[in-house]
């Protein structure tokens, strides 16, 4: 049975019984200083055990409930559930993971569920430890231990209190948390920013848009990974909610599949697809953008059934998390002159594949959105014109592309920013801008202040420049003058027109904005896939695993790129003069 601890003593013999039939015995007295013990289902599970899921629950009474918290770590990965609500998921077995569960435990019969995965033929392990204060001021812990009960398979209504489980078995215990071999002393999280882990954000109704303080998981396969490396993908969905704070994490991997093939590294792919679990369980994302398909199209339409079972997995497990999903299809495969192959095969593999992501969006009632349709041609273009740079992998100006089709594609299309005046120095009309302090001044110049709402992308992205358009000017030639520097030039007949600043302050605030994601993913990529991590955490760590502690070093530098990004997020007040020659 669970063991029950509070803070006074009981005599030696005392046998407790609460309301609901459960039983307490306190013999031995039990210290104030007792470790919950690791568990498995297997009593040699402290030094290999085999791979795969153990399934745990502990029923109990508690009084009415003040403050609670759960301490919780697993070798390798875990889900916790407190009366069937997921209340968190962990990765790291060398740290306690502490949630508030305050709201969640309720006077009378309670449960704690947990789902724990060994991903590996090493050892298995879990240990928990809840701690209560009741409504009298009392405290109260629950341990793991052999009062916990396991079972090998998953069986409907395990983690409810009222379940029957007397038929699983007893946990084995291998040892108390702090001594046992192989876990030792763990880290324990700082109990004063205790909160769970995964959160479901509230959202709007209507259209699904990012929210302030989402963070926002990018996995899948080369097109997620190459993007990192210019990123105007980022940048573009970035510029987009200049008024928000949005983490972004790209955590793609070239040619990877649902499966986790290409991140299996030297073990098995099964290996991989724990990577990948755990790498997203790391971010604690609030939405994920899964963009997989172009490397298991490759296998054709035998290879549809592993990619949608592998896909379907991969779903259930970003359940956990309780983010937003939405499901992104592959690119069609662009059409360049030879000697580089015809597409069309290829692309009618991509396209089945593509219509079994939307299907199984559609089942599950996920967002959806089609690359293979419409962003890249379907007719031949030249090498000068083209997105890609060999057909499959996109270039800079198709990632620019991209991050506005794809944009558009959730709907978030913004007006076109605009302001009209007039030489007499009046406002006419401004969307998506704001034109403060217009001023006429000598010679028919003008001067104002242009704030836009958000920042404009480059001029390769056509129709997304501000256009400026000045009524009445004197006939001449006149200048845009900001910063010490001439933007625009054009005739006074073609400001009455309207002029596109493909070149302005706010390109140059984007182009720095995409300079320091950049300069962030790449810090946050040797973070999360560090190139010697065979040494670091793989079978070669009793060699260099002593530099592991180093890897987390990278996270105040991606911290303090990102209160940069913060910044230039945000279009700045731009001073203007409009001048003739």
């Amino acid at each position: 049975m669970p063991t029950l601890r509070r803070q006074f003593v009981f005599p030696p013999t005392l046998v407790g019984f609460f309301s609901a039939g459960l039983v307490l015995l306190l013999a031995p007295v039990l210290s104030l200083g007792a470790e919950p013990q690791w568990i498995w289902n297997d009593p040699g599970a402290g030094t290999k055990t085999a791979k795969g899921r153990a399934f745990f629950r502990v029923a109990f009474e508690a009084p009415a409930v003040e403050s609670a918290h759960v301490e919780i770590a697993c070798d390798n990965t875990y889900a916790l559930f407190v009366n069937n609500e997921r209340s968190g998921a962990g990765i790291d077995w060398q740290q306690l993971d502490v949630y508030d569960v305050t709201p969640l435990l309720r006077e009378g019969r309670n449960c704690l569920a947990v789902l724990a995965e060994n991903g590996d033929d090493g050892p298995g392990g879990l240990v928990v430890r809840l701690s209560w204060k009741d409504k009298a001021g009392k405290s109260h812990e629950l341990l793991s231990g052999k009062g916990w009960r396991t079972n090998p398979r998953e069986v409907p209504g395990w983690r409810e209190p009222a379940f029957d489980d007397t038929a699983w078995a007893h946990a084995s215990e291998l040892g108390p948390l702090g001594t046992a071999a192989p876990w030792g002393q763990l880290k324990r999280a700082d109990k004063g920013t205790v909160r769970p882990e995964f959160t479901r954000k509230p959202r709007p109704e209507g259209p699904f848009q990012l929210l302030d303080g989402d963070r926002v998981v990018f996995v899948g396969d080369t097109l997620v990974e190459r993007a990192s490396r210019d990123d105007y993908w980022e940048a573009s969905l970035t510029a987009r909610f200049p008024d928000r704070q949005i983490t972004f994490r790209n955590l793609g991997w070239s040619a990877d599949t649902p499966g986790g093939d290409a991140r299996a590294g030297f073990g098995t792919v099964e290996d991989g697809y724990q990577q990948l679990k755990a790498q997203i369980y790391a971010a604690q994302p609030t939405v994920v953008f899964v963009c997989y398909g172009a490397g298991s199209a490759f296998d054709g339409e035998s290879g549809l059934p592993k990619f949608e079972a592998g896909l379907q997995r991969l779903l259930d497990d970003l359940a956990v998390t309780k983010a937003e999903v939405v499901l992104v299809s592959p690119l069609r495969h662009e059409q360049l002159p030879k000697p580089l192959p015809d597409p069309a095969a290829h692309n009618r593999e991509l396209d089945r594949y593509t219509r079994a992501i939307q299907k199984l969006a559609e089942q599950r009632g996920l967002k959806f959105v089609n690359l293979f349709e419409g962003l890249i041609s379907t007719s031949q273009v030249r090498p000068e014109q083209s997105l890609t740079d060999n057909g499959l992998h996109l270039r800079p100006r198709g990632y620019l592309k991209l991050g506005r089709f794809f944009a558009d594609r959730l709907g978030w299309t913004p007006p076109r920013p605009m302001a009209a005046l007039s030489a007499d120095g009046r406002l006419v009309r401004q969307t998506g801008a704001q034109v403060t302090n217009l001023k006429r001044g000598d010679g028919g110049s003008l001067s104002f202040d242009l704030t836009l709402d958000r920042l404009s992308l480059p001029s390769g992205d056509a129709g997304t420049a501000c256009r400026l358009q000045v009524q009445g000017l004197p006939a001449g030639t006149w200048n845009l003058v900001a910063d010490g520097k001439t933007w625009a030039k054009a005739t006074a007949e073609r400001w009455g027109e309207g002029v596109d600043l493909v070149e302005s302050p706010d390109l140059a605030q984007f182009e720095a904005l995409r300079q320091e994601i950049v300069e962030k993913n790449q810090l946050y990529f040797h973070r999360w896939r560090p190139q010697n991590e065979t040494y670091l955490f793989g079978f070669r760590k009793h060699e260099q695993g002593n530099n592991a502690r180093e890897i987390p070093m990278f996270d105040p530098l991606v911290e303090k790129r990102e209160e940069v990004i913060a910044e230039l997020r945000v279009p700045r007040l731009v001073k203007y003069r409009l001048v003739r020659e």
